[in-house]
């Protein structure tokens, strides 16, 4: 058994079956295990330098500078995690190898004993479709992921990972050939299948050949979380108030404590005239900068617009428009909701051949269910 294994290591992968035997390895990026070995060590050259420059002048002019030194002691801890993670993470890996009727899974740790799995082809239930929503508080994106379900997660077969949405059903679909299997996402009814002859189809063409599942939810009045305003060439949808999780709420004390400290710090050294780098007077003012911007991030908001040709996410900020996505609505094949358990919610998924679009992460499950029901009537006319 694979203990705390995480499903897949890489953010870019490809499995490729044009011959066999084929084989991938899903491992971190070289790129970033360099760029941390680069960063950690020269992290850790540049502070192990400051403190011994530290320890010197202390002995020459028998003045202290215990905060200086403090700090340089944490920029060594944090340049050695670094460049320790950095090594793991790239000393890990799983490797995959496919004869054209059997998987062999291999599992190398970091630390430990290699493991190995084999499992035929025709154990596997199709072809499965997730987009895991990464929210650190600082960093929010999507992680698009393709693979070979299996009901034993360890035996799962990652075919196609990126942060990129782009033809992400397009790519799915095509796997679904290569293996004859059904395509398989995990929504709000479960595990849903989508068979051969239906993978090419629209919602406005599942409807007219009555293989739409029935639509229980979506007539007004809206759930008390959406504000729907419904104007002559379109509806706006729009969340009521500011939803945060954990990490969001996190990162924002965190951020509201350091820049206190910061700018607290700064005025407290400057009217004792300690000595101080100017050096670091930059460094603080950089932190203080990118603290802002992230905490700003936080208060960033979502609009759902549905008109007679598109279905679009607009983003706002303080009430502006930063980013907008569009789908044509006469190609939507799907409107479902994908479980995400790196955040333990569900994510309502808009999805075409071209992309997938995600909108109400931080929701509730009722609302999301009456949202979901919502779009496909608006979709199908009804």
């Amino acid at each position: 058994m694979f203990i705390h294994v995480p499903d897949h290591f890489s953010s870019s992968l490809r499995y490729n079956f044009n011959k066999t035997p084929a084989t991938v390895t899903d491992r971190s990026a070289i790129k970033w295990v360099i760029c941390g070995w680069f960063f950690g060590g020269l992290m850790l050259c540049l502070s192990v330098f400051e403190l011994f420059s530290f320890f010197k002048a202390e002995r020459e002019t028998g003045e202290s500078f215990l905060v200086v030194e403090i700090f340089a002691f944490i920029m060594v801890l944090t340049a050695l995690g670094l460049f320790i993670y950095s090594t793991f993470s790239f000393i890990r890996r799983k490797k995959f190898i496919f004869d054209g009727k059997e998987f062999k899974i291999i599992y190398h740790p970091a630390v430990g004993v290699k493991h190995e799995l084999q499992e035929p082809l025709s154990k596997y239930m199709g072809v499965r479709l997730r987009v895991l929503f990464v929210n650190s508080g600082l960093f929010n994106k999507n992680r698009y992921i393709i693979d070979l379900y299996h009901q034993d997660e360890n035996k799962i077969v990652p075919l196609y990972i990126s942060t990129k949405g782009k033809n992400i059903r397009q790519i799915w679909e095509k796997y679904a050939r290569v293996f004859k299997m059904p395509t398989l996402c995990v929504g709000d009814r479960g595990m849903v299948q989508r068979e051969y002859e239906d993978l090419d189809k629209s919602i406005k063409e599942l409807h007219q050949a009555g293989k739409l599942p029935f639509i229980a939810g979506g007539k007004l009045p809206a759930p008390d979380n959406l504000e729907v305003t419904e104007k002559k060439d379109k509806t706006i949808v729009e969340p009521k108030g500011i939803y945060w999780d954990t990490f969001s709420v996190l990162f924002l004390l965190i951020a509201i404590a350091a820049a206190f400290v910061m700018v607290a710090g700064g005025v407290y050294l400057t009217i004792i005239g300690t000595y101080f780098p100017l050096k670091y007077w930059i460094f603080g003012a950089v932190v203080l900068v990118g603290i802002m911007y992230f905490a700003s991030r936080l208060f960033i908001s979502n609009e759902l617009v549905l008109s007679n040709n598109m279905v679009s996410i607009v983003e706002t900020l303080f009430g502006s428009e930063t980013k907008r996505m569009d789908l044509v609505a006469d190609k939507i094949e799907s409107v479902e909701l994908s479980y995400n358990p790196t955040i333990s919610r569900y994510n309502l998924m808009i999805i075409s051949d071209e992309k997938i679009i995600l909108f109400g992460s931080r929701l509730p499950i009722a609302d999301m269910l009456w949202l979901k029901d919502f779009i496909i009537r608006k979709l199908i006319g009804n």
